[in-house]
């Protein structure tokens, strides 16, 4: 066991009260660990390979569709409220399977035993100090834990294992390159959020487990003691690093850490922009040779841009040394900056006001009465307005930042359509947009994204997107799963049909999806 968790009866009392005392994760999903697969049967479906998986000796996390009307006294729909999918996992150590012993064949929730944002405690009295307010009894052992360790958490999509987070039972596996560097070491601090580090030994790329958002001391100082782990481990001597790696992003914790590391070793540091490197890993991960070119699809919430703006609709042409910026998701206004990402609310209104304008996007807002959903109901709106009015102006105090992120449209349709109203936990809005799909049938209506070409690179048109589902919306006829449902599929294929135009012209043979 890598750490503390958290265990409790899996009934509606029970998941309630965990919430209410974890505080602000409302609705975020838990974990259900089962004695066996039997339990699971008549609540979510499980495929041959789900069932491999789950059996293996990485004992990860495994993401599991419900059944429609499925049996919901074994699996409550408390667990993951709004979603089509559980995460079940199977006992991995004597200490579970000495509870289940004691419990007989009862489903467990099984989440980190920690506060949000902060890693979990590996010694007994801070976790007790760490857990005094969410526990009510403590199971502890005087064996130290050396090092800290999240469970694995994953899906199967088409036979195929798709890694959500990468920790216990893969962690120390290495990535081979599919080709040979010249390089002795090197390190990599990874982004700010979802972090993990990684090490370079040659042509293999060891990851450290997963940490989390580095916004706090404690996570900044667990990744560091994880790459300084990883790097006794693999017996890199500082002498035999030759560059530091890290995030575009000149604000991040982790681009600090990385230039203090270059300071100390007095070695170079590369600044990768975000979605790059997200194409970069995914070439890795499937083989694509040194000289090979890609055209690569990057899906993503945020990362900083060359241009100054937040990116995360990306369609690039790159290799292993360099990318082109061949298409993305139109810039829309988050007035507010990062207010936009932690309530939906917001981004509707930007992306509103920037398609409409004031007078229209006025009426908009009272037939969707938005100000329900601003945390400071019609001031907010107000000011929201004034801003969005004043922007670029010489009396604007601060310009209103622009995105191309695929996180904050699909934010702001999940809004629109009523499957998340409010964020309580990163990626709660897309979640929740598809469980409201998969309920949905995507043939039952029209509704089509386009995208034209400015200065050489393809715009896909987001403004006449969220104009069209508001028309919809319009024509009770019209059920909000089924927007949902083509929504999903229309994206995929407005990326996709965008992707191999540029593939043809630039007479490139493979197309990736990150």
């Amino acid at each position: 066991i890598g750490g503390t968790h958290l265990v409790c009866l899996v009934n509606d009392k029970n998941i309630l009260k965990l919430r209410k005392r974890k505080g602000e994760r409302n609705h975020k999903p838990f974990a259900v660990m089962v004695p066996n697969l039997d339990i699971v049967r008549d609540s979510l479906k499980i495929s041959l390979e789900e069932r491999e998986i789950l059996n293996s000796f990485r004992r990860p996390i495994v993401l599991l569709e419900k059944k429609n009307n499925g049996d919901e006294s074994k699996m409550s729909n408390q667990i993951a409220p709004g979603l089509n999918n559980i995460g079940i996992m199977l006992p991995y150590s004597g200490i579970h399977h000495l509870l289940f012993d004691f419990i007989g064949e009862n489903p467990l929730i099984y989440t980190s035993g920690n506060k949000s944002s902060i890693p979990m405690a590996i010694e007994n009295t801070k976790i007790i100090e760490q857990l005094k307010d969410l526990a009510d009894i403590f199971l502890l052992h005087n064996r130290q834990i050396y090092q800290r360790v999240d469970d694995s958490v994953l899906r199967m999509h088409d036979s195929k294992v798709k890694l959500i987070r990468r920790s216990r039972g893969f962690v120390p596996e290495y990535l081979s390159l599919p080709f040979e560097v010249d390089i002795s070491s090197a390190i990599a601090t990874g982004p700010e959020l979802m972090t993990t580090g990684a090490i370079l030994r040659r042509n293999r790329i060891f990851q450290t487990q997963h940490i989390g958002h580095v916004t706090h001391l404690e996570t900044y100082d667990f990744l560091k003691e994880s790459l300084f782990h990883m790097q006794n481990l693999l017996q890199v001597k500082d002498a035999e690093i030759e560059f530091i790696a890290c995030d575009l992003h000149p604000a991040f914790i982790t681009t600090q850490l990385a230039q203090e590391f270059s300071s100390k070793l007095k070695v170079d540091l590369y600044q990768i922009q975000h979605h790059y490197a997200h194409i970069l890993s995914l070439m890795a991960d499937n083989n694509v040779k040194k000289e090979e070119k890609i055209v690569g699809i990057c899906t993503d919430g945020i990362g900083y841009g060359t241009d100054g703006n937040i990116w995360g609709g990306e369609i690039f042409l790159s290799d292993y040394n360099k990318f082109q910026r061949k298409g993305h998701l139109e810039n829309q206004p988050m007035i507010g900056g990062d207010r936009c990402t932690k309530y939906p609310a917001r981004m509707a209104a930007s992306i509103i006001l920037n398609k409409f304008g004031v007078d229209e996007a006025s009426k908009i807002f009272n037939k969707i009465e938005i100000i329900n959903d601003l945390e400071y109901k019609e001031k907010e709106l107000i000011a929201l307005i004034s801003q969005y009015e004043e922007r670029d102006t010489q009396t604007s105090s601060n310009n209103i930042p622009l995105t191309s992120s695929t996180g904050r449209i699909f934010d702001t349709i999940s809004y629109l359509l009523g499957a998340s109203k409010f964020k309580s936990y990163r990626g709660e809005p897309a979640m929740k947009l598809e469980g409201l799909a998969s309920r949905g049938n995507p043939d039952k209506l029209g509704l089509k994204i386009n995208y034209s070409q400015k200065n050489g690179v393809v715009i896909i048109n987001t403004s006449e997107l969220i104009q069209n589902i508001l028309s919809l919306l319009q024509d009770s006829n019209h059920k909000k799963a089924d927007i949902a449902a083509k929504f999903q599929i229309e994206m995929g294929r407005v990326f996709g049909e965008v992707a191999v135009e540029i593939a043809k012209k630039t007479n490139v043979k493979k197309i990736g999806l990150t």
